[in-house]
């Protein structure tokens, strides 16, 4: 399993890279092999204003839905419509293509809640 260490996670499996005042979010290898074979992937829409822990979207697997809540407050700049599309871009390339979002983050303290790549590898073990 691949957990770069240059990005941030959620207890969620969400990894977070922060580019400045803005941050790449998407789905961690970890995350998407418990979730299974992705169906359909309904993201936020751009120009959003979220709250952390707020609903943004959902995804489809074989067995279940699942809901996807934001891992940062502020507000989203850009969704990767390719997923909505090619969901398989998902598991074939979790932290480069298959990023779900960005957000122009607006709370400095929840950026400072993000496990590093060695808490996100024993907490998700």
């Amino acid at each position: 399993m691949s957990v770069p260490a240059n990005l941030k996670y959620t207890r969620d499996h969400f990894w977070i890279r922060q580019e400045g005042d803005r941050a790449v979010i998407g789905l961690t290898e970890s995350g998407l092999e418990k979730l299974g074979m992705i169906l359909y992937i309904e993201l936020p829409e751009r120009e959003a204003i979220v709250k952390q822990n707020e609903f943004i979207g959902s995804l489809e697997t074989v067995d279940n839905e699942h809901d996807l809540h934001s891992p940062l407050s502020g507000k989203i700049t850009a969704v990767n419509i390719l997923l909505e599309r090619a969901s398989q871009l998902l598991n074939e390339s979790p932290y480069d293509k298959g990023w779900l979002f960005a957000i122009q983050w607006s709370q400095a303290s929840e950026l400072e809640q993000l496990w590093d790549a060695n808490s996100y590898q024993v907490e998700s073990e």
